[in-house]
């Protein structure tokens, strides 16, 4: 009787431990506490992953925007402020003086008379790149006074080299006459006639010539040729 009770507690204990072998297919026990904590991890695990997103969202967002759409606060250059111990100085426009040539309202002001070429006429020969100096003979026939501000002003044709204007050297008087001459003038390269015209010019900017309307220029005619 005993024999049959030690072979049924073996065979009990046998069963157990082939159960025990296959426990993979048993669920485990997780108590309410380790219940509670895993949920509280999830929750917080999600909370943190919506936190990012937004932030994600919301950087995007402000990438996508225009820059500074209103500037109150917009970064400007800045002119820098100038130290206490260098002043600065605003630079104006030149004053020029004039001098006084007389009652410019007078109709008769700025008339001039041609007299005649002191030197090379009209049709005078010359060899290309011939250098020389233009000589005029006038009379100041105004009642104002040329001063050494006025000047001879190139007005049409071949300006031969030279700047186009030269300034007077001397004060000329109402009635008096002077010798108005152009220098380092410079004939052309290629044969050929050609013409230049000088009007004179007062230092407010008129210009005038001579003839019945001051219309006519002090002229120059040289034919340029080989020969």
């Amino acid at each position: 009787m005993k024999k049959k009770h030690v072979l049924l507690f073996i065979l009990i204990l046998i069963t157990g431990l082939v159960f025990s072998a296959c426990n993979y297919y048993t669920v485990p026990t997780v108590s309410e506490e380790e219940l509670a904590m895993n949920v509280a991890g999830t929750r917080s695990a999600l909370a943190t992953q919506s936190s990012v997103e937004t932030m994600i969202v919301q950087l995007e967002e402000l990438k996508n925007q225009p820059t500074c759409p209103v500037c109150p606060t917009c970064a400007l250059p800045m002119t820098p402020t100038p130290s206490p111990t260098e002043p600065t100085m605003e630079e104006g426009p030149s004053v020029i003086t004039i001098t006084p040539i007389g009652d410019q309202n007078n109709a008769n002001c700025l008339k001039f008379d041609y007299l005649g070429d002191v030197n090379y006429p009209p049709d005078t020969l010359m060899k290309p790149k011939e250098k020389f100096t233009k000589t005029w003979w006038v009379r100041n026939s105004g009642t104002c006074t040329w001063t050494t501000q006025f000047k001879l002003v190139f007005s049409g044709g071949e300006v031969f080299g030279s700047q186009g204007k030269v300034s007077f050297t001397q004060d000329v008087p109402p009635g008096e006459t002077v010798e108005l001459s152009i220098p380092d003038l410079v004939a052309p390269p290629t044969v050929g006639t050609y013409y230049s015209y000088w009007l004179i010019e007062s230092p407010y900017g008129n210009r005038f010539g001579y003839g019945p309307n001051q219309q006519w220029g002090l002229g120059i005619k040289i034919i340029v040729t080989n020969n």
